[in-house]
């Protein structure tokens, strides 16, 4: 997907430096990369580009989506989400600095990282749907934080979190309590 977007900046950019693009990868996807039991069909993530490629919203539609053959052979698509927005979501301010580089793209435009466990753990406090409390409940139980961890990483972005912090307090506090009654 993300060569897509290589072969768009190789096409219409000159010089660009390597990793012009950084893309950090969260929701669904990243759960799956980081544990392999969580399937999505869209790609939530952040891009981070130089200046020189502003606004992002015309880098976006260069992603095109992807088709795969999943474990049982069924034709899948896999398509970027646009919608996805870290600015609103509980992120830690220093998510950056814990993802791992993932994948760079064939002329090296496009870097790709994985956003650490407990930082996608803490974004899924916003919506915090029925499949987001199972997303923070099965990393834990895969031993991908403690919950030391997820309770620093959590109040720390709850700080950084400017939209209706009174959800996300008591979303961080049952977190806590479903996370307390799944550990051994």
């Amino acid at each position: 997907m993300f060569e897509n977007l290589d072969t768009y900046l190789d096409k219409n950019y000159n010089y660009l430096p390597q990793s012009a693009v950084k893309v950090y990868l969260f929701g669904g996807c990243a759960i799956h990369l980081h544990i392999g039991n969580r399937v999505s069909n869209d790609i939530d993530a952040e891009l981070e580009t130089i200046s020189k490629l502003k606004p992002i919203s015309i880098l976006e539609s260069a992603i095109k989506a992807v088709s795969f053959e999943d474990e049982e052979g069924d034709y899948c698509m896999l398509d970027f989400d646009g919608n996805f927005n870290p600015t609103i979501a509980p992120i830690h301010p220093d998510y950056k600095e814990r993802s791992s580089l993932l994948y760079v793209t064939q002329s090296r435009s496009v870097s790709v990282y994985l956003v650490s466990a407990v930082d996608v753990a803490v974004s899924k406090l916003g919506r915090f749907e029925f499949v987001d409390r199972k997303d923070i409940i099965n990393l834990f139980q895969n031993n991908m934080f403690t919950i030391e961890e997820f309770i620093e990483t959590a109040e720390e972005a709850e700080k950084y979190c400017g939209v209706a912090t009174g959800k996300l307090r008591f979303n961080i506090e049952m977190s806590i309590d479903l996370l307390k009654e799944k550990a051994p």
